[in-house]
């Protein structure tokens, strides 16, 4: 059986009525660059994620790097992150001439820990960005606990965790600023790159959408140098066709997962559920110290797998500049040595499931 780690195809096929006839209007009304479509989206993101503003734009990445310009950080400063992620935190801070700190992660959750924030803290620390990996949110009240009676911001990168939950509030709705990515694997994605800048702060709304259109004011009036980092009404309408059925979607993540957990207890141990939390499995991560055969004997089943993410932003040579060597943060090292993500997406069967839970039972017979 071939069993992809996500199936694009039969998402797309799903609503392919709806979706074909959303796109085939946008190109109909050759309306492609700030349209009805995005100020739409905008509109219904913002309502999903409880929040007052949302600011689409080209990727979560610029979404990012906007954020931290928006917030005057620069040359001189520095953010502090967690080194079990993707590149594109990091590349933010990078791009905006800061300086990135990482810091190890908690090993149940594999989400940042709080008490490593604040060790890391200096007279240049100016934000902090916590990461939602694997569809968890990070633990926002314990990082702004350990930042008390300093002037730090916290930024979600929440570019994992569409519509989840922390301590019962939707992410989007709780942190100062929230940025979100829409590629095309995500919980909620594009047809292309895309990605949002959610807030209820007015000014920093302002400035975000501003400088994420060329800094405009008017057509020909810039009260900043800003950038193109706008979302193209393509991508706005998928995004409202899809924003109907994600709820949905996240749904049958979570029954998938806990399908998989219930099945393999006692075989395998994945990532744990933070008590606070209620996630919405983007991935499904399990721990196995013997990674590398185990990839082996699933493809050899026709079972697609992922590393997310096989190598610790500390020791990427990318930013071998700031110092970092094996041994700094160990957690985040111990867990890229072992973690492998399984398929889940909203259309996988219980076949599907069944066939890679008893492949797993094989392997560790």
């Amino acid at each position: 059986m071939k069993i992809p780690f996500v199936d694009l195809k039969a998402n797309y096929l799903a609503i392919k009525t709806e979706m074909d006839s959303a796109l085939l209007k946008v190109v109909g009304e050759a309306s492609f660059i700030k349209g009805a479509e995005l100020d739409e989206f905008e509109k219904n993101w913002a309502s999903a994620c409880s929040a007052k503003h949302c600011a689409g734009m080209s990727n979560g990445t610029s979404s990012l790097e906007i954020i931290l310009k928006s917030m005057n950080i620069g040359h001189g400063d520095e953010v502090i992150m967690p080194s079990h992620t993707f590149i594109a935190t990091a590349e933010a801070a990078v791009n905006c001439g800061a300086r990135p700190v990482f810091v190890d992660c908690l090993a149940d959750t594999a989400l940042i820990d709080a008490k490593k924030v604040h060790e890391a803290i200096s007279p240049r620390t100016k934000a902090v960005i916590i990461v939602d990996l694997y569809g968890q949110p990070a633990d926002h009240d314990a990082v702004k606990k350990s930042l008390e009676g300093k002037n730090i911001r916290i930024i979600q990168d929440a570019a994992q965790s569409h519509l989840a939950r922390y301590k019962h509030q939707v992410t989007g709705s709780y942190c100062e600023i929230t940025s979100f990515s829409f590629y095309p694997g995500k919980n909620l994605g594009a047809y292309g790159d895309a990605g949002a800048a959610v807030t209820n702060d007015d000014s920093l709304y302002k400035k975000i959408k501003m400088l994420s259109d060329h800094g405009r004011t008017t057509k020909y009036e810039h009260e900043y140098s800003g950038t193109n980092a706008r979302m193209d009404n393509i991508q706005a309408a998928v995004l409202n066709v899809k924003l109907k059925h994600v709820r949905e979607w996240n749904e049958k993540r979570k029954e998938a997962a806990a399908e998989y957990k219930r099945s393999l207890k006692g075989v395998v141990e994945f990532i744990e559920t933070d008590k606070n939390c209620d996630p919405v499995y983007h991935l499904l991560v399990a721990k196995v110290p013997d990674r590398d055969k185990l990839i082996s004997f699933l493809a050899v089943r026709g079972v697609s797998t992922g590393i997310h993410y096989p190598v610790p932003l500390h020791l990427q040579p990318a930013f071998k500049y700031l110092g970092y060597k094996k041994g700094d943060l160990p957690v985040s090292e111990k867990l890229a040595g072992e973690i492998l993500s399984l398929p889940i997406f909203p259309e996988i069967t219980g076949e599907q499931i069944n066939f890679v839970v008893q492949s797993l039972k094989e392997y560790y017979k």
